[in-house]
């Protein structure tokens, strides 16, 4: 439990980025065959969370909202399946391949992350063969009641991933941090300041935010005065981000798809209030629930914005 005491003084350190404007379409690629190479490990990993992880979030959700249709329409056939793709390493013809192949993929400064990402991946397999008896279900033609057992083993197994991918996605969180702030720098040297640099920039500061909240736990300190400094900063990111994009209407991003900061900038926004308001109890002297409940919103909110930026940039970026 945090306490209002432990809301207490002193020091955080956050490093900002300066500016400039310029438009590019296509995101810069780092300098180097070291960087290049361990941005690719981060990359295949944080596909497995975004197509692996989180997509399977998702269709299980759609999966449970259908078994409950089923009880009254038992014509409801309309599930996608989960996604998880092919469990060979080279997919038969026609088929997917998984998300989490993840045991072709090594850097040297990233063997902790190797072995989360390669932990979940067991897990993420070991579900797959239940998953496809469900996926079953809801086939037309095919002769497959519900199973109420195989549908108890699916959800024990679901279980299972969420857990392994709460160290998976801790580990891979620092690597990711590393390399966007090289990027960062890579951007704003060879095309000044695009969409990418403060998309960037923003998530990076937000990154840095939470972390400065989470520091407390450990024994940091931090002040309302502080807090305020940082979301002031955020806040600024944010304008600055909007007009850019604002100011170029037919902007797009790889693949002519739209700037990811408009995707994005939905979910800043509502995280900058759930940010404001903690903020604002703080300083008003609120007592440890209501702070322990806006702290834990602020941390909701973060992971949503997350998901949400990570979905957008996909394996692109």
């Amino acid at each position: 439990m945090i306490t209002t005491r432990t809301f207490g003084a002193a020091v955080v350190v956050l490093v900002l980025m300066m500016t400039l404007v310029k438009r590019v379409s296509e995101p810069p690629k780092l300098f180097g065959n070291y960087a290049s190479l361990q941005w690719a490990t981060v990359q295949v990993l944080n596909g497995c969370l975004v197509n692996g992880a989180d997509l399977l979030e998702q269709r299980y959700a759609e999966y449970r909202a259908l078994i409950a249709k089923r009880e009254t329409d038992p014509l409801a056939f309309k599930f996608l399946e989960f996604g998880m793709g092919s469990g060979e390493p080279i997919p038969p013809k026609g088929a997917a391949a998984s998300p989490c192949n993840t045991g072709g993929v090594y850097h040297d400064e990233l063997a902790e992350t190797q072995t989360r990402a390669n932990d979940y991946a067991t897990t993420y397999a070991a579900l797959r063969p239940v998953a496809e008896q469900a996926e079953r279900f809801f086939r037309p033609g095919l002769d497959n009641e519900f199973s109420p057992e195989v549908n108890e083993q699916l959800r024990r197994l679901i279980d299972q991933t969420r857990i392994q991918s709460i160290p998976f996605r801790q580990a891979l969180e620092q690597p990711q941090l590393v390399v966007r702030a090289q990027q960062l720098q890579t951007i704003e040297a060879s095309t000044g300041h695009d969409q990418h640099w403060h998309t960037l920039r923003f998530m990076l500061l937000a990154r840095q935010t939470i972390n400065a909240l989470d520091a407390m736990s450990s024994g940091a300190s931090l002040t309302p005065l502080q807090l305020l400094a940082m979301q002031q900063s955020l806040d600024n990111a944010r304008l600055e981000a909007d007009a850019f994009v604002k100011a170029l209407p037919r902007l797009r991003a790889k693949g002519d798809k739209p700037p990811i900061w408009s995707v994005t900038t939905a979910s800043a926004k509502d995280w900058l209030d759930q940010l404001a308001r903690l903020q604002q109890h703080w300083a008003a002297g609120a007592d440890a629930p209501e702070l322990n409940k806006d702290l834990a919103d602020a941390r909701t909110g973060y992971d949503l914005l997350l998901t949400t930026y990570n979905a957008a940039v996909g394996s692109d970026y």
